[in-house]
């Protein structure tokens, strides 16, 4: 995977956000909308929520709405954003 996800910013997406794929993450289980990409704060489109908010819950839960925790799973070694990269690499 070669780009991130909004809302996790791990690498889970072959293709960049907002193209109209409406690809759902396996991590924090976002469903990318390329106007919730442009308008953060939106809760119209795909998802019932804004980004905003999934960010934040994700960096609270671990996941984009309660409701999705068990659809989600962590990243793997090669998804981690560059952040959890570099702090897994010092804890080795």
């Amino acid at each position: 995977m070669n780009y991130p996800c909004s809302c996790c910013h791990h690498y889970t997406r072959d293709q960049p956000s907002g193209n109209f794929d409406f690809e759902i993450c396996p991590v924090c289980f976002w469903e990318d909308d390329p106007v919730q990409n442009i308008h953060p704060n939106s809760k119209s489109g795909a998802n019932a929520i804004s980004l905003a908010e999934a960010q934040d819950n994700y960096q609270q839960y671990g996941v984009s709405e309660l409701r999705f925790l068990k659809h989600v799973r962590k990243p793997n070694d090669l998804e981690r954003n560059d952040e959890e990269q570099n702090e897994h690499i010092s804890k080795k």
